[in-house]
């Protein structure tokens, strides 16, 4: 008798547990996909319990350690809590290992693994961890890729091989070169396109995300905006239901100048406590409000600086309340308490807070009635914006200054395709500005990019080579 028989026969005997060694199965259930519904509404208490459920009556299905992963992921993308961070990593690795005990000849086996992997890449990169972020990027890229030639009609595997191929164009090419990784943006766009068709043909369980990523794609790689944002009316993707679709929508109204409509889209999201808080959302409403010159702007910015556990658009939160206490409430003094928190409190990883941080070291406190010339414009109020300047040309033109109101003046009438007049405006900037500030640089960019719409190449490429 063999030691492995013994064994075996001992554990019968003692009545002890033997370890199945059977594979799972990959099942989108009927209640794994009410916990997914769940999840990527945000009612992650609710998704979970659903999942424990399945744990039990469904012991062999390994796709609930795929959608499980999603409860993390937007845990960490919203909250940016680091501690939790930390705590949750281990995650990963495990719910990998429970996808490898699955069949192997399904499309779902590779491409489970590749969706974790890469939400965790993004988490990563949420919390400064370029290194790592960028080798699991590569790994979800090649098991998608190994996937795609075992699997050539599961289409679902260019819900994430779409984003990697169409954002590649934006990594250096010797980066691509080294990491093997291929790809455009047309490439990527054609990718999303046929897997959003698919979708709505069969009214897949990810159709909502896969549009979200089709809107993204557009949006960001393609250009085209209202491509974009009209995705959400046509596939009707309700933002009283899903905090993250209000997300997604009023990110694009606002980018669109719809800001009125983007506050709106935000007044109607959900909320209550079975929703993960997305302070977040108070943020951005703050700010849109601010852009429209609400005095109650400020409380919401507040909201977030007092709730919001993570380290990105702290420094902007700051800084824009202190704009709401300038422009709005003329308090200087809060303006320079604001502004010393911004200096203080936050980090500067991304573009938003290192320019606030700037601002704040600079000590300097903005003109009142050009910042809330630049605040209309950031709002899309272009009409209002002008009449605030042209109401005030006299006491600009008279007086020596730095340019800007030359330069609010020149972007306000390009965002109203007054080009010639926003041509003059530009020149004038050029030629009077303070060469330490920005609004030079940027003049001579902006009027370069009129004249290459209006294919006079011979000027743009004149100004361009000019540029300060």
């Amino acid at each position: 008798m063999t030691q492995r028989f013994a064994f075996l026969i001992l554990t019968l005997l003692l009545g002890l547990p033997v370890r199945s060694t059977a594979q799972s199965k990959f099942i989108m259930s009927t209640r794994v996909m009410d916990a997914y519904q769940d999840i990527t509404s945000l009612k992650l208490a609710i998704g979970q319990l659903k999942l424990n459920e399945a744990k039990i009556s469904e012991s062999n299905n390994a796709m609930v350690y795929y959608i499980e992963n999603y409860i993390d992921f937007f845990t960490l993308f919203i909250q940016e809590d680091y501690n939790s961070y930390k705590k949750l990593l281990a995650n990963r690795d495990k719910r990998l290992e429970k996808i490898k005990l699955g069949d192997p000849n399904s499309p779902y086996y590779l491409f489970c693994q590749a969706e974790i992997i890469l939400q965790w890449a993004t988490i990563k990169l949420k919390f400064d961890k370029k290194i790592s972020a960028a080798s699991d990027v590569y790994s979800a890229y090649k098991l998608l890729e190994e996937n795609k030639q075992r699997f050539p009609n599961f289409v679902e595997n260019n819900k994430s091989l779409s984003i990697i191929h169409a954002l590649a164009e934006s990594v250096p090419s010797w980066v691509r070169n080294l990491m093997g990784i291929k790809g455009s943006v047309a490439v990527g766009t054609r990718e999303i396109e046929e897997l959003v068709q698919y979708s709505v043909k069969t009214n897949s369980i990810f159709k909502n995300e896969i549009i979200a990523i089709y809107s993204y794609i557009l949006f960001y790689s393609n250009n085209r905006k209202e491509d974009a944002f009209r995705l959400y009316n046509e596939y009707k993707l309700d933002h009283r239901k899903n905090p993250l679709i209000a997300f997604l929508k009023s990110t694009m109204a606002h980018n669109t100048g719809r800001n009125d409509l983007a506050i709106k889209i935000l007044e109607e999201r959900p909320s209550g406590s079975q929703y993960l808080p997305f302070y977040y959302l108070d943020f951005i409403y703050g700010k849109y409000k601010l852009y429209r010159l609400d005095r109650d702007a400020k409380s919401y910015l507040i909201k977030f600086i007092d709730n919001f556990t993570g380290q990105h658009y702290i420094k902007e939160a700051y800084q824009k309340l202190a704009w709401c206490n300038l422009i709005i409430d003329n308090d200087v003094n809060s303006f320079h308490k604001y502004m010393k928190s911004c200096s203080l409190y936050g980090s500067k990883l991304i573009d938003e807070d290192i320019q606030a941080y700037n601002e704040a070291r600079s000590e300097q406190v903005p003109d009142p009635i050009l910042l809330k010339a630049r605040v209309l414009f950031d709002g899309g109020y272009y009409v209002k914006a002008k009449q605030l300047l042209e109401q005030n040309t006299t006491k600009y033109a008279n007086s020596i200054n730095d340019g800007e109101f030359y330069y609010r003046m020149a972007r306000i009438l390009d965002a109203l395709k007054s080009n010639n007049e926003a041509l003059k405006f530009y020149d004038i900037t050029i030629k009077r500005s303070d060469p330490s500030r920005y609004y030079a640089c940027s003049a001579a960019l902006n009027a370069g990019l009129i004249y290459e719409q209006a294919k006079n190449y011979k000027k743009s490429t004149s100004i361009f080579q000019s540029m300060p």
